[in-house]
């Protein structure tokens, strides 16, 4: 299995899941032609060296612009199903305002489903939006549990992320940078909040209790304001503790790469900062 994050954060969020025979996308933050390219430009799922022709569906988590403002159009594209809650596809729906040529598939959180090869099974997780979830992704007996968008992680979900071989894991803000940054008292209390976003230390206690049960773990959805790559590594690599040597870490970002690099810390090797952007890196389970 190989995953390539193709955005990831506020301006938003896309991943490309690849199998053995198939493909999937969870989420549409970006645009269709970001995400696919054009005739004079390529986009980035070429350039992450993934194959649109394999992609047979689109997972969606919720209903938050910067995870389906380019629904519409990618759906259109690619004339493949979406999948999500009944709930989040309908708010989702009436933020797509041109003609859809592809269908809408609800499913029930903690019902598992078939997408071609892929064994999908969604949860609840704790966020301000209508219904939002997380997947635990399953092809050829490998495993990637995703969640993020997410205030806490209940017990629950933990059972889930614990079922996994890998993880795209929220690690979205430092509380001292979120605390001493620009963003007004209201928007601060809602992303520290049980509803908002998970900080670097809280992925980093989930990563401490799966540290043994993991091969890999992406930390996604840094904030551009309050949150740094080397730093999300730092504490994700202090929290794996004696198992940091065996976790591939890499903290993806679609910040400017010149002056706040994607990190990546390969298995049994130091942290080295990838000057490529966030989308250009994919990591295998």
């Amino acid at each position: 299995m190989k995953i390539s994050v193709l955005a990831s954060g506020s301006k938003g969020n896309c991943v490309y899941i690849e199998g053995s025979s198939g493909a999937l996308i969870i989420d549409a933050g970006r645009s269709a032609r970001e995400i696919l390219g054009r005739k004079e430009q390529t986009g980035r799922l070429q350039e992450a060296g993934g194959n649109r022709d394999l992609i047979c569906g689109i997972l969606v988590t919720h209903e938050h612009g910067d995870h389906v403002k380019g629904l519409g159009p990618l759906g259109n594209a690619l004339k493949v199903p979406v999948y999500g809650t009944s709930r989040t596809l309908d708010a989702a729906n009436r933020m797509i305002s041109s003609k859809k040529n592809f269908t809408f598939q609800s499913i029930r959180s903690g019902d598992p489903f078939q997408i071609g090869d892929f064994s999908v099974t969604s949860f609840p997780v704790s966020h301000d939006a209508t219904d939002p979830v997380g997947y635990l992704i399953e092809e050829e007996g490998v495993r990637l549990c995703y969640c993020t968008d997410t205030g806490i992680v209940t017990s629950s979900m933990l059972e889930m992320i614990k079922k996994s071989d890998g993880v795209v894991l929220e690690s979205n803000h430092c509380p001292r940078m979120l605390r001493d940054g620009p963003y007004p008292a209201f928007l601060k209390q809602r992303i520290a909040s049980s509803k908002g976003h998970l900080s670097n230390e809280d992925a980093g206690a989930v990563l401490a209790e799966i540290s043994r049960d993991i091969h890999c773990a992406i930390l996604a959805h840094l904030s551009e304001e309050n949150n740094e790559p080397g730093l999300v590594i730092r504490k994700a690599h202090e929290a794996l503790g004696l198992a940091a040597d065996d976790v591939d870490l890499f903290a993806a970002s679609s910040i400017d790469t010149k002056s706040k690099p994607a990190y990546r810390k390969p298995v049994q090797q130091c942290r080295k900062p990838c000057q490529d952007d966030c989308w250009k890196v994919s990591v295998s389970l």
